[in-house]
This record gives structure tokens, sequence and C-alpha cells, in this order.
């Protein structure tokens, strides 16, 4: 079964909604890409293997061509991840940290 690696995506390919995705290896053969799909997935101690995918929605449009007869999706030489949806950051520091001090007064 392939799942897409990316963070925050949920997409398998034995999923009903997913069968008009495509599914695509790292390209282990060029350490340079690998090392630059890596960069752009931003997970932190994350190693592909040759069976870690990414899915069709994380490429844009133009890194696809499509095969003549059968209309199979391929992605172009050198083509990168880009679209990705990452969350911002939360903040470490607790709420009362961040409230102002109140003075106390004794009537």
């Amino acid at each position: 079964m392939s799942y897409c690696v990316a963070h925050g995506c949920n997409n398998k390919k034995d999923r009903k909604d997913c069968r008009t995705k495509s599914f695509f290896g790292f390209p282990l053969k060029n350490l340079s890409f690998v090392k630059t799909w890596m960069k752009m997935l931003r997970r932190d101690n994350f190693q592909p293997s040759p069976y870690s995918k990414i899915c069709s929605d994380h490429f844009d449009e133009s890194c696809f061509e499509y095969q003549p007869l059968t209309n199979r999706r391929q992605l172009k030489p050198g083509s990168i991840p880009t679209i990705f949806v990452f969350s911002k950051a939360t903040s470490s520091r607790r709420v009362l940290d961040r409230c102002l001090p109140t003075t106390f007064t004794e009537t």
C-alpha cells in the first residue's frame, strides 16, 4: 500500500477518493534531489526508503507529463514537490507568561 509521507497529508493509494492521485518515489539515485525534496518536506528525523512516496497533490501541474496512449501521469525529470500546508508554530510560552502583571493596592 502506498501512502504520502508529507506532513499532514492523509492520501493513500487504496482509498476511493485517492484513485485519481499518483504516488511518486523519492529520486534515491540522485542525492542532491533527495536533499532538496527532504528540505521541502520539513520532516525531522525522516529518512526516505525505496517505499517512501509523495502524492501528486504536492507537485505543480507543470511538473507532470502524460503518456500518449494511457494518459498516465509521470514526473518530469528534475521536478520538486512545492505544495505543502504547514501550520504556524505555536508558542511554547504559557498564556500566563504573556499577561501583563497587575498591581495590587490595599484599601
